[in-house]
């Protein structure tokens, strides 16, 4: 058996001045420049780093990275008003500012889901 001395997620963008901009200036997060890459401060947990992959980046196909906010729909709101848009899932029954509310924590969070500008979805989760 290994043992783990630290862990953290990573996802690829492709460009890093584009993101370390949105992730530092759109969503307030501390973002620290690497030689490899950069270093999101999501608090409370190891950092998350993002990585340059140029040309050949393409969006995963889930989401990268859950933001756990005390209001999803504040947080939708000032997005929107920095010109982000929310993504919109078919099934899933989002008012009309791309939320999905739930009173009820077994049939899931409220959530909101944005892209980065590598196209990447990220999550917003009410706490």
């Amino acid at each position: 058996m290994f043992t783990v001395q630290h862990a953290f997620s990573s996802f690829s963008v492709d460009d890093l001045d584009t993101s370390e901009a949105f992730y530092r200036d759109i969503l307030g997060l501390t973002v620290t420049r690497t030689p490899m890459g950069l270093e999101l401060d999501v608090t409370g947990g190891a950092p998350v780093f993002v990585y340059p992959k140029g040309d050949d980046h393409e969006p995963a196909s889930h989401t990268v990275l859950n933001l756990v906010v005390p209001d999803v729909a504040s947080a939708a709101a000032d997005l929107h008003g920095s010109g982000v848009d929310l993504v919109r899932y078919p099934g899933f029954a989002q008012d009309a500012d791309g939320v999905v509310r739930s009173d009820d924590p077994r049939q899931g969070p409220t959530i909101a889901w944005f892209r980065d500008p590598a196209r990447n979805v990220v999550a917003l989760i009410e706490a």
